[in-house]
């Protein structure tokens, strides 16, 4: 009944709260610009956004706790278990990422490469670095939480390990150390998925929300939005 008053009532602009949860690489550096754009074209759409690993997105939005759910994949047709209840599952963009480290660090620099800088233990992002050197090196890597890609980003210019970041996050100033790709690791290429409950019904503000973050980063860096650019799935996918 809710749902019903909601969808005969917008009669124009989507009103609403949208609350998101996403990782940390993903509110630190994709959805500044999305939130920049959604305070544009719809003023009336409030945005709450919660930073939480990926385990945690998923259980929130399986039990209601967020409205949209944005985690990283490592291909865009991944598809997983289904959270209690059914998920939907949407691939939106892709983000490239790139290994950092020190100045000067090399493959055969026992002093970075023995341990990797993890942002988010459950993101599949940050589970290139540990299975590449594993496999090369023989042994697995010692692994450190830090939080954040900032943090991140500070411990690997000072020379304390190797991280996977963002190509974005890269030369923005957060480290004065300046930690730089290392060319000798592999890169990789990440999938966004916006994770929605089970059920088909999406309200406005959510939906407003969803078409905006492809539009948004469909854009060439530093142009504006393209306008009606459609998204690389045709829609939810429920799994």
């Amino acid at each position: 009944m809710d749902e019903m008053s909601v969808a005969l009532k917008n009669k124009g602009e989507p009103t609403g709260r949208v609350v998101v949860g996403a990782t940390a690489p993903l509110m630190e550096y994709e959805l500044q610009e999305i939130v920049r754009q959604s305070r544009y074209r719809y003023p009336r759409i409030s945005l709450s956004l919660k930073v939480m690993s990926t385990g945690d997105v998923e259980a929130a939005v399986a039990s209601g706790g967020v409205d949209v759910g944005l985690t990283f994949a490592r291909d865009a047709g991944e598809r997983k278990a289904a959270a209690a209840g059914g998920v939907l599952r949407e691939a939106l963009f892709p983000v490239p990422f790139v290994p950092v480290g020190p100045a000067g660090s090399s493959a055969g620099d026992p002093s970075s490469m023995d341990r990797v800088l993890v942002v988010d233990p459950d993101c599949a992002s940050q589970h290139v670095l540990p299975q590449y050197l594993t496999a090369v090196r023989g042994e697995a890597p010692t692994l450190m939480e830090t939080g954040s890609t900032r943090g991140a980003l500070g411990l690997a210019g000072a020379g304390l390990g190797v991280a996977m970041v963002p190509r974005a996050a890269v030369g923005c100033g957060s480290a004065p150390e300046g930690p730089v790709p290392v060319d000798s690791l592999p890169s990789a290429v990440m999938h966004v998925q916006a994770l929605l409950p089970g059920g088909g019904w999406l309200s406005p503000a959510v939906s407003a929300f969803l078409s905006l973050a492809r539009r948004t980063t469909a854009a060439p860096a530093g142009g504006a939005p393209a306008a009606d650019a459609p998204g690389p799935s045709a829609g939810p996918v429920l799994v």
